[in-house]
């Protein structure tokens, strides 16, 4: 999948911004983005693919085990996961940061 999304690939790693508060209720997180002053709603899936940005995994075990708990094809997932994660760091609720896990 990489290429698919300028600036980010499978082995890209993402993790959650240091200016963000986040929550989840019933099952779905809420995320508060305090620059943007925004707040998101994440479903089901959105909240898992949050809950795995550490800063240690890569787009594509994220995806792996997205596709695992969703029962979904992994090539799907990939797709969805590197849109999805690039939606939220647009948003500034996620940024990238190298194998090592440092900016």
């Amino acid at each position: 999948m990489s290429g698919v999304v300028p600036g980010l690939s499978g082995s890209s790693v993402p993790r959650k911004s240091e200016r963000i508060a986040a929550r989840a209720v019933d099952g779905k997180a809420v995320v508060v983005v305090l620059d943007a002053r925004k707040l998101h709603t994440l479903n089901a899936v959105g909240t898992r693919v949050f809950e795995l940005c550490d800063g240690t995994r890569d787009v594509s075990t994220i995806a792996t085990q997205i596709a695992a708990e969703f029962q979904v094809e992994a090539g799907v997932a990939e797709r969805d996961a590197i849109e999805f994660l690039m939606r939220l760091i647009a948003e500034g609720a996620v940024e990238i940061v190298s194998a090592g896990g440092s900016r």
